[in-house]
């Protein structure tokens, strides 16, 4: 990266930095007072990888943006600022007096809090998600991989270029300074789960990958050698590295941002309606809140471009309820529809015969892939599984293509949309996982277990939810949304409910790379 983005990097870090050891809500790297004003050349709702992408770019060619953010900024700085994962405190769950994994023990947190993972529950499907600045880059597995070609064209976009998404996915890569996981570090001790699968996936004639990772693994070789206290090698991740091993969204897409001078952003913001005028100018209204939940002021903020960029949920709710209430009337019939949980479903292989280590380090970076599966094609990574305990278990979690999808309906009594999915609507990605898992079992031995998943495989919660403003259906190719002018979806709602087998941060990245250059260049004057 050249000077200048390193210069603003570290300014945007600095501002950030102060901002949460402050307390504050609205950050900006402005020398005068920090406050909302009324008017911007572009107004962001969410900061996940495709609102991070977007508030560089725009704030680059020196356009004025305002990024609303509905959970709290956390800024890692060596200290422990995220909750440990035994026992979890406040800080782990958003808003909620408990946590709400998808298998393990609940514990009772105390009350209500911002913490960073969400669970949101619709009829048949449960769907997890970060709610802070940066999104799911906070707190997810820092995967990031590309479809193959024929699978990004079979199952997601054959008129979108593939080779543009690459070249992109190459910038998002170095932006994040991504690296896969050196060989002996891999080797070690720690990822005796991983290595061992890696030899039951060849054993069984199943192909592997090693994933890209936004981990800082000079960092990870301090943990290893005794340095630093131990983030990664403790297993943490569903609720944030606690030694600031990972390059997530705010330390560099976010902080070169702030680092123009152009971005403001406003954290613990809830929008709660968006709207049109006369003008063209698009009007969005939010409720500012403190860390626990209680209602403080309302602002209105009026913009000539608009990118809802609040992830799958967030947007379809935005969208769905925009057009159902009158203030984006124009909206397709497809804002809403298309959506999937990338087929996701989780399974655990017990009574092994040999170790899989009583620590399972973060990050994930193995992917075994069953093309010929013949229910459908799945690629599962190697997850992590780190009680402490050395339990001859290793968990996977699948990424099958699913045809299924569901879509949001506005409810007029709760004034939000709500998912309809069928039940046991991952049904197809749950018997492909199923039969991978039944090879690795026939080649290595080993069964698929039933005590933390009494089904065998999950069928009814993911992490990746995808759709709701699908490319080339709500929104032409670049998430320009039909019916109305300077109006975009960029985010995971751009995926057709599955992302080619792979876990989607890189994709969505970088279509939102590849989005944002064309809007720019057609769309400002």
């Amino acid at each position: 990266m050249g000077n200048n983005v390193s210069r603003r990097r570290f300014l945007g870090y600095s501002a950030l930095l102060t901002a949460v050891g402050l307390g504050l809500t609205t950050i900006s790297c402005k020398k005068d007072a920090v406050s909302l004003e009324d008017d911007y050349d572009a107004i962001i709702i969410g900061s996940g990888f495709g609102g991070a992408v977007c508030a560089l770019r725009l704030c680059e060619a020196g356009k004025k943006t305002l990024l609303i953010e509905m959970g709290k900024a956390w800024f890692n700085e060596g200290k422990d600022i995220f909750s440990p994962n035994f026992p979890p405190d406040k800080r782990s769950t958003w808003l909620n007096g408990k946590t709400e994994l998808p298998f393990g023990p609940t514990f009772n947190i105390g009350g209500k809090y911002a913490g960073v993972m969400d669970k949101v529950s619709y009829q048949n499907m449960s769907i997890y998600r970060n709610v802070c600045l940066g999104g799911g880059s906070i707190s997810n597995g820092g995967v990031l991989l590309l479809p193959k070609e024929t699978h990004f064209n079979a199952f997601m976009f054959s008129d979108i270029n593939y080779g543009e998404v690459v070249a992109k996915a190459d910038i998002v890569k170095q932006m994040m300074s991504a690296a896969v996981m050196p060989e002996d570090l891999f080797n070690s001790s720690y990822y005796q789960y991983a290595q061992l699968t890696k030899r039951h996936a060849l054993n069984a004639g199943l192909e592997v990958e090693h994933a890209y990772s936004f981990y800082d693994f000079d960092m990870w070789r301090k943990e290893l050698n005794g340095d630093i206290k131990k983030s990664a090698l403790a297993g943490e991740l569903l609720y944030g590295n606690n030694n600031g091993i990972k390059k997530s969204l705010e330390k560099n897409y976010l902080a070169a941002a702030l680092g123009t001078g152009h971005l403001t952003i406003s954290t613990l913001s809830h929008v709660e309606e968006v709207r049109v005028l006369t003008d063209g100018q698009y009007e969005v209204n939010i409720q500012r809140t403190n860390e626990f939940g209680d209602n403080l002021d309302k602002k209105t903020f009026n913009a000539k471009h608009l990118f809802v960029c609040a992830g799958s949920i967030g947007t379809s709710e935005i969208l769905v309820k925009a057009r159902e209430t009158g203030g984006l009337p124009d909206l397709t019939e497809d804002v809403g529809k298309h959506w999937g949980g990338n087929g996701m479903s989780f399974a655990f292989r017990s009574g092994l015969d040999e170790p899989t280590g009583s620590i399972h380090a973060s990050p994930p970076t193995l992917t075994v892939k069953h093309h010929d599966n013949p229910i459908a094609p799945v690629n599962a990574m190697q997850d992590i599984f780190p009680l402490g305990l050395d339990l001859r278990m290793v968990l996977m979690v699948g990424q099958p293509y699913n045809e299924t999808h569901g879509q949001f309906n506005y409810d007029s009594g709760n004034g939000t949309a709500i998912l309809t999915w069928p039940e046991n609507g991952n049904e197809q990605g749950a018997l492909a996982m199923r039969t991978m898992i039944e090879r690795l079992n026939d080649a290595n031995g080993g069964k698929l277990d039933t005590a933390f998943i009494p089904e065998g495989v999950s069928q009814s919660y993911t992490y990746h939810p995808l759709g709701g403003a699908v490319l080339g259906k709500a929104s032409d190719a670049y998430g320009r949304l039909k019916g109305y002018k300077n109006l975009y979806a960029i985010d995971g709602s751009m995926l057709p409910g599955n992302c080619g087998l792979v876990n989607p941060t890189l994709v969505i990245s970088a279509l939102a790379e590849r989005n944002i250059e064309r809007i720019l260049s057609e769309d400002f004057s």
